[in-house]
């Protein structure tokens, strides 16, 4: 077996379950992914692992996959986690930052205004955000702040270019950007915490 095919399975299915085309509560079973891929069940059955880890796909209880979904509850303890550790590497790099960690979210923030491709929407959002974050040094901080990020796998592909929530998403961030170069610790917080809040609308 090609030691690359799992890992390739598991980026397409992960594309597929991120642009929406495999929705919440779809079962993934074996068989018709190996007749989708044209291969064998071992390397559908580690891709399939690997997407479990991920925590892009969870088991039933009849022993099952299918593409996960975050319940109210889950989502609202995600969120409340995120602001925690998010507002204190928000607090810990504000008075560290340099005008480079400025720069380089500003200039994210403009590609990201612009993006269509949802990967890339999603990448570019992480880099914002870690932009921000980076200076306060802090590595297994920053690790946390991505793990925690990658467990809800936001809809990046209804952030259409003009859409209500894409204008509303891009305010937040430049609400956010202001307050941080301006050191303003107590406006940045607040425009963090209204930011990752929307988060439990959905």
């Amino acid at each position: 077996m090609d030691p690359t095919l799992p890992k390739r399975i598991t980026e397409q299915l992960a594309e597929d379950i991120r642009s929406g085309r495999l929705q919440p509560g779809t079962v993934l079973r074996q068989e018709a992914l190996a007749t989708r891929f044209g291969l064998s069940r071992q390397p559908i059955r580690l891709a399939l692992q690997s997407l479990r880890a991920s925590g892009l796909v969870r088991i039933r209880l009849d022993r099952s996959l299918e593409v996960a979904q975050l319940s109210t509850e889950q989502l609202r303890d995600l969120v409340a986690v995120r602001l925690l550790i998010e507002r204190e590497a928000l607090r810990l790099a504000l008075p560290k930052r340099q005008v480079r960690d400025v720069l380089e979210a500003t200039q994210i923030q403009q590609r990201l205004e612009l993006e269509k491709d949802p990967r890339v929407i999603e990448q570019l959002d992480l880099a914002f955000h870690t932009a921000l974050y980076r200076p306060c040094g802090n590595a297994r901080l920053l690790q946390l702040v991505e793990e925690f990020r990658s467990e809800d796998r936001r809809p990046f592909h209804e952030q259409q270019v003009g859409s209500k929530s894409r204008e509303r998403w891009a305010r937040q961030h430049r609400r956010i950007l202001k307050m941080y170069d301006s050191g303003d610790s107590a406006g940045a917080d607040a425009a963090l915490t209204a930011h990752l809040s929307t988060l439990q609308e959905r």
